[in-house]
C-alpha cells in the first residue's frame, strides 16, 4: 500500500495524541488526589510532620520524569516527522516548564515585562483552577 502525500501531515495512529495527553494528566491528577488525602490525614494528627515537603519532592520527581520522557519522545517524533505528535509533546513540555518560567520571572524581578506576563498569568490560572 502506497501512502498518499495528503496523509503524511498527521499521525498514522490517531489515538497517539490522546495517549500523550493522558500520560501527562493522569500522574498529576493522581498526585493531586494523594495530596488532598495526605493533607486531610495530617490535619488530624497532633504533630503534622513534613507532609508538604514529601509531596513537593514527589511532585519534583514526577515532573522531572515527565520532562525527560516527553523531551525524548518529542525528539523521536521530530525525527520520524510525525508533526501532530511533536506539537503535542511541545505543548506538554511548555506546560511542564511553565513553573520554572514563573519562578524565574519573579526571582529576577521581571514580572512586569511583557515576556513574563503570559507565564505568570497562565500559571496563576492553573493554580486557581485546582484551588491551590
Amino acid at each position: 500500500m502506497i501512502d498518499s502525500p495528503r496523509r503524511a501531515w498527521y499521525s498514522r495512529y490517531p489515538w497517539s495524541i490522546v495517549i500523550r495527553i493522558a500520560a501527562f494528566v493522569t500522574p498529576l491528577l493522581a498526585l493531586l488526589l494523594y495530596t488532598r488525602m495526605a493533607v486531610a490525614y495530617a490535619s488530624t494528627q497532633q504533630h503534622r510532620g513534613d507532609t508538604g515537603l514529601g509531596i513537593a519532592l514527589l511532585l519534583g520527581a514526577v515532573a522531572l520524569l515527565m520532562l525527560v520522557g516527553f523531551l525524548v519522545d518529542a525528539v523521536l517524533q521530530l525525527v520520524r516527522r510525525q508533526h501532530w505528535n511533536w506539537i503535542t509533546d511541545a505543548l506538554i513540555l511548555g506546560l511542564l516548564l511553565m513553573p520554572f518560567g514563573w519562578v524565574a520571572c519573579n526571582w529576577f524581578g521581571m514580572h512586569e515585562s511583557l515576556s513574563c506576563r503570559l507565564p505568570i498569568a497562565l500559571f496563576g490560572a492553573v493554580l486557581e483552577l485546582f484551588s491551590l
